[in-house]
Protein backbone atom coordinates (compact mmCIF):
# COMPACT_ATOMS: atom_id res chain seq x y z
CA UNK A 1 0.00 0.00 0.00
CA UNK A 2 0.87 3.49 -1.21
CA UNK A 3 0.19 6.31 1.04
CA UNK A 4 0.73 9.76 -0.29
CA UNK A 5 0.23 12.80 2.21
CA UNK A 6 -0.46 16.02 0.73
CA UNK A 7 -0.69 18.97 2.76
CA UNK A 8 -0.07 22.96 2.91
CA UNK A 9 2.68 24.63 4.22
CA UNK A 10 2.07 27.82 5.76
CA UNK A 11 6.13 28.46 6.85
CA UNK A 12 6.98 32.02 5.63
CA UNK A 13 10.20 32.18 3.85
CA UNK A 14 12.68 34.08 2.02
CA UNK A 15 11.94 37.86 1.95
CA UNK A 16 8.12 37.50 3.64
CA UNK A 17 10.39 35.87 6.76
CA UNK A 18 11.91 38.94 7.17
CA UNK A 19 9.23 41.50 6.74
CA UNK A 20 7.04 39.49 9.17
CA UNK A 21 9.99 39.46 11.34
CA UNK A 22 10.46 42.99 11.17
CA UNK A 23 7.15 43.56 11.69
CA UNK A 24 6.95 41.50 14.88
CA UNK A 25 10.04 43.12 16.26
CA UNK A 26 8.36 46.50 16.31
CA UNK A 27 6.17 45.18 18.87
CA UNK A 28 2.89 45.46 16.77
CA UNK A 29 -0.32 42.95 18.15
CA UNK A 30 -2.69 40.97 16.35
CA UNK A 31 -0.61 40.60 12.70
CA UNK A 32 -2.64 39.84 9.61
CA UNK A 33 -0.54 39.31 6.68
CA UNK A 34 -1.69 40.78 3.57
CA UNK A 35 1.15 39.20 1.91
CA UNK A 36 3.43 40.68 -0.86
CA UNK A 37 0.55 43.84 -2.10
CA UNK A 38 3.47 45.36 -4.71
CA UNK A 39 7.00 45.11 -6.43
CA UNK A 40 8.10 47.56 -8.99
CA UNK A 41 11.34 48.62 -10.04
CA UNK A 42 11.97 51.43 -8.59
CA UNK A 43 13.01 54.25 -11.40
CA UNK A 44 13.19 58.12 -11.62
CA UNK A 45 10.04 58.68 -13.52
CA UNK A 46 8.36 56.89 -9.99
CA UNK A 47 9.38 59.86 -8.35
CA UNK A 48 8.58 62.60 -10.24
CA UNK A 49 6.97 63.91 -14.00
CA UNK A 50 3.08 62.70 -13.64
CA UNK A 51 -0.09 62.33 -10.61
CA UNK A 52 0.82 58.58 -11.08
CA UNK A 53 4.33 59.35 -8.91
CA UNK A 54 2.83 60.84 -6.08
CA UNK A 55 2.21 57.23 -4.05
CA UNK A 56 5.48 56.74 -4.43
CA UNK A 57 6.71 60.72 -3.60
CA UNK A 58 4.73 60.02 -0.55
CA UNK A 59 5.61 56.40 0.64
CA UNK A 60 9.38 57.49 0.05
CA UNK A 61 8.80 60.68 1.50
CA UNK A 62 8.75 59.29 5.23
CA UNK A 63 11.90 57.16 4.46
CA UNK A 64 15.42 57.29 6.49
CA UNK A 65 16.84 56.54 3.14
CA UNK A 66 17.27 58.13 0.07
CA UNK A 67 15.50 56.50 -3.06
CA UNK A 68 18.35 57.10 -5.02
CA UNK A 69 20.23 54.61 -3.85
CA UNK A 70 17.19 51.47 -5.08
CA UNK A 71 17.54 53.33 -8.88
CA UNK A 72 17.12 50.31 -10.50
CA UNK A 73 16.30 47.84 -8.08
CA UNK A 74 13.78 46.12 -7.37
CA UNK A 75 11.37 46.87 -4.39
CA UNK A 76 9.18 44.54 -2.83
CA UNK A 77 6.75 45.22 -0.15
CA UNK A 78 4.62 43.43 2.12
CA UNK A 79 1.53 44.74 4.01
CA UNK A 80 0.26 44.22 7.22
CA UNK A 81 -2.59 44.82 9.36
CA UNK A 82 -1.27 45.26 13.33
CA UNK A 83 -2.53 46.67 16.37
CA UNK A 84 -0.42 48.31 19.12
CA UNK A 85 0.65 50.91 16.89
CA UNK A 86 1.36 54.69 17.36
CA UNK A 87 -1.41 55.50 14.90
CA UNK A 88 -4.23 53.14 16.84
CA UNK A 89 -4.41 56.52 19.59
CA UNK A 90 -5.46 59.19 16.66
CA UNK A 91 -7.97 56.55 14.54
CA UNK A 92 -9.09 54.13 16.79
CA UNK A 93 -8.75 51.58 14.13
CA UNK A 94 -5.88 48.96 13.40
CA UNK A 95 -3.21 50.25 11.66
CA UNK A 96 -1.92 48.66 7.74
CA UNK A 97 2.16 48.98 7.84
CA UNK A 98 3.53 47.91 4.89
CA UNK A 99 7.59 46.88 5.05
CA UNK A 100 9.64 47.37 1.72
CA UNK A 101 12.70 45.45 0.58
CA UNK A 102 15.21 45.29 -1.54
CA UNK A 103 17.22 42.33 -2.68
CA UNK A 104 16.07 40.70 0.95
CA UNK A 105 16.95 43.78 3.04
CA UNK A 106 14.38 45.90 4.93
CA UNK A 107 14.85 49.87 3.78
CA UNK A 108 11.97 50.86 5.26
CA UNK A 109 8.77 51.01 5.33
CA UNK A 110 4.78 53.31 6.06
CA UNK A 111 1.70 53.09 7.36
CA UNK A 112 -1.65 53.98 7.52
CA UNK A 113 -4.89 53.73 9.35
CA UNK A 114 -7.16 50.38 7.89
CA UNK A 115 -10.19 52.53 7.31
CA UNK A 116 -11.55 54.64 4.55
CA UNK A 117 -9.45 57.96 5.42
CA UNK A 118 -8.10 60.79 3.45
CA UNK A 119 -4.65 61.25 3.46
CA UNK A 120 -1.14 60.14 2.71
CA UNK A 121 1.14 57.54 4.65
CA UNK A 122 2.86 58.21 7.71
CA UNK A 123 6.16 56.53 8.93
CA UNK A 124 6.28 52.89 9.91
CA UNK A 125 6.22 54.12 13.15
CA UNK A 126 3.40 56.82 12.85
CA UNK A 127 5.39 60.43 12.18
CA UNK A 128 3.97 62.24 9.80
CA UNK A 129 6.18 63.97 6.38
CA UNK A 130 6.70 66.40 8.62
CA UNK A 131 7.91 65.11 11.53
CA UNK A 132 10.09 63.05 9.29
CA UNK A 133 11.40 65.71 7.17
CA UNK A 134 11.15 69.06 9.39
CA UNK A 135 9.50 70.33 6.63
CA UNK A 136 5.92 71.87 6.04
CA UNK A 137 4.63 69.90 3.41
CA UNK A 138 4.82 72.53 0.99
CA UNK A 139 8.33 73.23 1.67
CA UNK A 140 8.95 69.47 1.20
CA UNK A 141 7.40 69.87 -1.94
CA UNK A 142 9.12 71.83 -3.63
CA UNK A 143 12.68 70.99 -2.57
CA UNK A 144 11.27 67.73 -3.93
CA UNK A 145 10.24 68.41 -6.78
CA UNK A 146 13.21 70.64 -7.55
CA UNK A 147 15.91 68.13 -6.63
CA UNK A 148 14.28 64.93 -8.64
CA UNK A 149 13.46 67.34 -11.86
CA UNK A 150 17.40 67.86 -11.60
CA UNK A 151 17.84 63.80 -11.30
CA UNK A 152 15.51 63.31 -13.77
CA UNK A 153 17.34 65.95 -15.96
CA UNK A 154 21.16 65.05 -15.89
CA UNK A 155 20.69 61.18 -14.13
CA UNK A 156 22.43 62.66 -10.92
CA UNK A 157 22.08 65.20 -8.15
CA UNK A 158 25.58 65.15 -5.57
CA UNK A 159 23.84 66.83 -3.35
CA UNK A 160 22.11 63.84 -2.37
CA UNK A 161 24.12 61.74 -0.33
CA UNK A 162 22.73 57.76 0.39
Amino acid sequence: MLLILVGCNNEVTGDEKIAEQYVMAQGYKDITYKGEVYSYTLEKSELFESTESIPFQQAWGVQKVEPEKYFGKVIKIYGYTVQNHPLEKIYKSKINVYIMLSKSEVIGGYSFPDNDSDGGCYSLDGKTLEEVTGLSYKEWSDNWKKIWKVITLTGHDSSITA
